[in-house]
């Protein structure tokens, strides 16, 4: 990396300064509550973040106006500073990024399902409702990313069969502590210790051994890139195991797979006719070393808008179709259209009531469920408008992958969540 590479925009440093800011109020509530000294601050940390928390574990609505905006600000906050520091880091930017990290939209997704059927002990749910899911699935993208960066970093003295080797055996051990940990966590819950977990056992089992599976089909990816896919996959596995075992004991009317059929399979068919429709453009573009929407290096946007060349104009040409085919774009796309039948679907047919305060607030203005479907599809098309015309400047092509990254997990996530859901009937 060159030295450019290190230096922070202005708004990543604002952005640092906001959440170590954040962190700090968050560790002087907690400390002052536990030092028993009565407080403003801890009680409003309390009232509006922690007793939500607790509440939605224990099956309540968590959200309010203030914690769903404050999220919302830490979310965009996060991804300016995570840019950064994937940047300084040289983690890779390109599209496969996004799928390496695409399971642990599932994982979450998954996770939360897990809760929601009451498998986890008291001590383990409160971790799987929002925000501490999304600190709990970062950290595991974190341990599992300091694998594949610390096996990266190895000296020339290791082959590259055996940092491979050594990348599957510490995946290996990860997968295996998440079975032990949400295993243990669900063998010992009031549900839990009432379902044969016998499935979960063999799957779980199973998953440990998805790198050696997948050891192949994960060649092309960086060891970062295959540290994280890995280690998110065998935890997608472990959850999905927990999940057959509770549906093993429900009455056949209790589950109904028709909802999967809508609510995973048009997205599908979405991701593949973009990917399709796209695919060539995408290709004319990188025979001549160019991603739609990434500047040349050391170029700014106004310079690129001066700019008069045949390279441009071939870009200009090509980029609205070029972006239907990167996973950043269909994936982001798709997650919007799922999270949208997946409502329109729970609410109309099992009558679920939507619990987010923005997504309820547009059904009501609509008057019908369908209508909050319609606005998701049309929030894909300016999705898709976004990353058509944006340009991004080549320093900021980790930006540009976090940003897809966030409108996908804000999507496809609660779509997942809500489809599993209407499957098992919780």
């Amino acid at each position: 990396m060159n030295d450019t590479g290190y230096v922070l925009y202005d708004y990543e440093k604002w952005s640092i300064y906001a959440l170590t800011a954040i962190t700090v109020l968050l560790l002087s509530a907690f400390s002052l509550n536990i030092l028993d000294i009565p407080n403003p601050l801890t009680d409003f940390v309390t009232e509006y973040y922690v007793d939500p928390i607790l509440d939605e574990s224990g099956g309540d609505a968590g959200y309010n106006e203030t914690n769903t905006i404050t999220y919302a600000v830490v979310l965009a906050l996060f991804v300016a500073a995570l840019s950064a520091w994937l940047r300084i880091l040289n983690i890779d930017s390109s599209e496969a990024t996004i799928l390496a990290l695409l399971p642990y939209v599932f994982w979450a997704a998954l996770g939360e399902v897990v809760e929601d059927a009451d498998l986890f002990d008291i001590e383990m749910a409160p971790l799987f409702v929002s925000p501490s899911i999304h600190f709990q699935t970062a950290l595991w993208v974190i341990i599992a990313g300091s694998i594949g960066y610390h096996v990266r970093n190895y000296g020339s003295g290791v082959s590259e069969r055996e940092k491979n080797r050594i990348l599957e055996s510490l995946s290996m051990i990860a997968i295996f502590s998440q079975f032990l940990i949400y295993g243990h966590s669900i063998s010992v819950s009031e549900v839990g210790s009432e379902v044969d977990l016998t499935m979960f056992a063999l799957i779980g089992i199973s998953a440990t051994f998805l790198p050696i599976f997948f050891r192949e089909s994960t060649s092309e990816f960086t060891y970062v890139q295959r540290s994280v896919y890995l280690v998110g996959s065998g935890g997608v596995l472990v959850f999905f195991g927990a999940l057959v075992s509770f549906a093993t004991t429900l009455p056949d009317d209790k589950l109904t797979l028709w909802p999967l059929v809508i609510v995973l399979g048009i997205p599908i068919l979405i991701c593949y006719v973009m990917f399709v429709s796209g695919i060539e453009s995408s290709r004319i573009l990188s025979e001549r070393g160019f991603v739609a929407g990434i500047l040349p290096e050391g170029m700014s946007e106004s310079e690129y808008e001066d700019l008069v060349s045949d390279d441009k104009l071939i870009m200009e040409e090509n980029r609205k179709k070029a972006v239907l085919a990167y996973p950043v774009v269909f994936l982001a796309v798709s997650g919007q259209v799922m999270d949208g039948l997946a409502t329109w679907i729970g609410i109309d047919y099992f009558g679920y009531e939507e619990k987010h305060l923005l997504s309820a607030w547009i059904i009501e203005e609509f008057g019908n469920t369908f209508g909050f479907t319609l606005v998701k599809a049309g929030l894909g098309l300016i999705i898709w408008w976004f990353f058509a015309f944006a340009n991004f400047e080549h320093r900021q092509q980790h930006l540009r992958l976090l940003v897809g990254l966030m409108i996908l997990v804000v999507g496809m996530a609660p779509g997942l969540r809500g489809v599993a859901r209407l499957v098992i009937g919780q």
